[in-house]
């Protein structure tokens, strides 16, 4: 007998409920909505009120803010109680491999929770947060001509709708937000199309989407707000402005030689403006022991950097991200880069505009 060990062996089995239950619906079908499917199992959650191992609950979030004369204060991290409404979050690429494939032992979520830590569970402290597991594509997917038409997109596209089924289900006449980076936004995007560009009631529950970086996928033509990937939701362009997306891709301002060549300029939503007026341009990120080092005496998991940072849409559509005029640092957007192990900021595109995103979606809400 083979020993294929118990989290090979998990991964297996949850594949085949997924097979078997998915079978039994249609994920486009707005009847599927009505009948329990895979995502019934708590086990496909990182996050969802009432679980057991609810990670975005688990870690502690206490923060210290970095002002710009220097001083720092230390803020406890309270969850809301009672959430006036929900945050769907569906997390980025974790699967490193080089072939092409899908993740389909989901049963190990250590690589899922540096993305969820550092962008989804500061929300807490606004919405209930729902963050399904599913059989993502591999990085190595992304080589192939069309990544997006190929069953390993489709794969974990249509975990995600059986993800939002289940809470349509489980949630029904509930307000919602939804959040995503990279392969998270690409899937949210598809999502967007089937499901609630074309239906009102829909449209009338989301209170805003956050697909961030990378948005070559999202077709907005020049000069406009919508129209092209989208008929019925626009970009957002003034802070309470509901019902409509957030969208960037963020790099270090002028590092011409870091980004790519679009054929024409991505949708650029820059979130310190939304406000009409600067914002908080804050980067705040999770130690996780191997990122940005903190100052020394900083004890908490979590550091917030309160103005110390400029965004700005530029003429290609990157939101580039500089040092705020009269301030000085060490960690600057290129050294940043190279703490997330990429020649982009990329990795950091929820980082720098936490403060700013958390604002934003208050503000939705409160005007929803």
């Amino acid at each position: 007998m083979v020993n294929i060990g118990k989290k090979a062996l998990r991964g297996v089995l949850l594949s085949t409920v997924f097979f078997l239950l998915s079978a039994c619906s249609d994920g486009n079908d707005s009847s599927s909505v009505a009948t329990p499917g895979p995502y019934a199992d708590e086990a496909l959650w990182l996050c969802k009120p009432g679980i057991e191992t609810d990670r975005c609950l688990e870690l502690d979030q206490t923060i210290t803010y970095v002002y710009e004369d220097g001083n720092t204060a230390v803020f406890e991290h309270e969850t809301v109680v009672d959430a006036p409404f929900d945050c769907f979050y569906v997390y980025p690429t974790v699967d490193m491999r080089s072939e092409p494939g899908n993740m389909l032992d989901l049963s190990d979520d250590t690589l899922m929770l540096r993305p969820l830590y550092n962008q989804a569970a500061r929300f807490t402290q606004l919405c209930d947060m729902y963050a399904p597991k599913y059989r993502q594509m591999t990085i190595g997917t992304y080589t192939l001509e069309n990544p997006f038409d190929s069953e390993y997109f489709q794969l974990g596209y249509s975990d995600v709708e059986e993800a939002f089924n289940q809470y349509l289900l489980e949630n029904p006449g509930r307000n919602f937000v939804l959040m995503g980076h990279s392969q998270g936004s690409h899937v949210l995007l598809q999502l967007l199309q089937n499901r609630i560009d074309n239906d009102e009631a829909l449209r009338a529950r989301m209170i805003s989407a956050l697909t961030i970086g990378p948005t070559g996928r999202l077709k907005v033509p020049v000069g406009e707000l919508s129209g092209g990937t989208l008929d019925n939701i626009a970009l957002c362009s003034y802070e309470s402005e509901t019902g409509c997306i957030v969208a960037y891709d963020s790099i270090a301002a002028g590092d011409e030689a870091q980004r790519p060549v679009p054929l024409q300029p991505r949708p650029c939503v820059n979130p310190t403006e939304l406000g009409g007026e600067p914002g908080i341009a804050a980067m705040t990120i999770y130690n996780s022991d191997e990122g940005i080092p903190f100052p020394e005496g900083v004890e908490t998991y979590w550091i917030g950097y309160l103005g110390l940072y400029s965004a700005a849409c530029e003429s290609d559509g990157f939101l580039g991200i500089g040092v705020a005029p009269g301030q000085t640092t060490v960690y600057t957007p290129e050294l940043i880069q190279t703490f997330f192990g990429g020649s982009s900021l990329h990795l950091a595109d929820y980082n720098f505009g936490m403060g700013d995103l958390l604002r934003i979606v208050d503000t939705h809400a409160a005007n929803f």
